[in-house]
């Protein structure tokens, strides 16, 4: 929000600039009635500033900008102070009010919106004084020009302070309220895995562990049975892995996961896999892969078509030595992703934010009005990169 409001402020102070650079009262008018170096000092922190915002408001660092403006306001403030002793005649010609006046409004906005602290205030009063004394001392003598200029420049730069800082307010409590949105949503997804990781464990119990046993009392004993327990120790190790933290899936665990979680949300998804790993996959990239895909087939549950209309989701798995993909799809209605607030929590917190908070994660999402929606997840080792 800051940088927006830079930009318009230097996008209104440069069409202010060519709309009042003519005229007695412009400053093209009056830079051979000021001392060489002051004149071009006025137009420096008066005008170049301010309308530089324009361009440096997309990619200066906001510490910098907020420097700029401090510095640009305390320079606007010493060219009035400096004005009177640095103009070459007694008068500005023709009775002229000192160019700058007109601009104390737009340092006052600036001030606002980068520092939004009481002081800021302080700069928008004295705009009274010194516009009132500068113009009074530059113009010949109209006291009451003078002051009603003084009090124009006063209400004026206390109207933009104050839109300023509402502006900045405003959008501190909004990023405060999205913060909190997305911690309740990653608070909710830590649940949802804990949930899952559950189902899975009582999977792999009922699954590999009951049906070996089962079979080791049978006799003849079969002859996989050894090879059948192996694998069973391996899906307990995984699992009291997960439980310290330092997981690894055997990949046939993987597609489990994925396939549970697909179960959880719908039992109509369609889940496709294809296995060609021989190594195991580490927990913390199985989690990610889970939650935002997870994510994306609630989505096309909830938003790809009208309750009772159907809509086919397919959920695809691949999984290969230091490399997973995972891709979700559905027939639904679709949508622009341009018209998705960036601020969308489904998108932004369980898909992309997580991928992208995995090492050698990654996601795309992709969606055209009636055409449906893909979303595409994968995560690579290191050494796979």
């Amino acid at each position: 929000m800051q940088r927006t409001t830079y930009f318009a402020i230097g996008v209104a102070t440069t069409l202010f600039v060519i709309l009042l650079a003519n005229g007695p009262n412009g400053f093209l008018a009056q830079m051979d009635q000021l001392r060489a170096p002051f004149g071009a000092f006025t137009v420096l922190v008066g005008a170049v500033i301010p309308a530089s915002y324009a361009i440096l408001a997309w990619f200066a660092p906001m510490r910098v900008l907020r420097i700029l403006v401090t510095a640009g306001a305390l320079g606007f403030v010493a060219a009035q102070l400096l004005w009177v002793p640095m103009m070459t005649g007694d008068a500005l010609a023709d009775g002229a009010a000192p160019w700058l006046q007109g601009y104390g409004a737009i340092h006052a906005t600036l001030l606002a919106v980068a520092w939004n602290r009481p002081a800021v205030w302080l700069f928008a009063v004295a705009q009274f004084p010194l516009v009132a004394t500068v113009e009074y001392l530059a113009s010949g003598g109209d006291l009451e020009q003078s002051l009603l200029d003084g009090i124009g420049a006063l209400v004026t730069s206390l109207i933009l302070t104050g839109a300023g800082a509402g502006v900045v307010t405003a959008a501190a409590r909004q990023d405060l309220e999205a913060e909190r949105a997305r911690a309740e949503a990653a608070r909710e997804a830590a649940e949802r895995t804990g949930e899952r990781e559950q189902a899975r464990i009582n999977a792999v119990v009922h699954d590999e562990i009951i049906s070996v046993l089962l079979a080791a009392v049978r006799q003849p004993v079969n002859e996989t049975v050894p090879a059948r327990a192996q694998r069973a120790l391996g899906y307990v190790n995984a699992i009291r892995g997960a439980r310290t933290g330092d997981a690894e899936y055997p990949p046939a665990q993987v597609v489990a996961a994925l396939r549970a979680t697909a179960s959880a949300i719908s039992d109509d998804i369609i889940v496709k896999a294809t296995v060609t790993a021989t190594h195991d996959i580490p927990a913390p990239a199985v989690t990610a892969l889970a939650e935002a895909a997870g994510e994306a087939m609630r989505n096309s549950v909830i938003h790809a078509a009208d309750p009772g209309e159907p809509v086919a989701i397919v959920l695809a798995v691949t999984v290969a030595d230091g490399d997973v993909r995972v891709s979700v799809r559905d027939d639904g209605r679709g949508f622009s992703p341009r018209n998705v607030s960036a601020r969308r929590l489904g998108l932004q917190v369980s898909i992309r934010g997580r991928m992208e908070a995995l090492a050698g994660g990654g996601s795309r999402i992709s969606s055209t009005p009636g055409k449906g929606t893909t979303v595409e997840l994968w995560w690579r080792a290191e050494d796979a990169r």
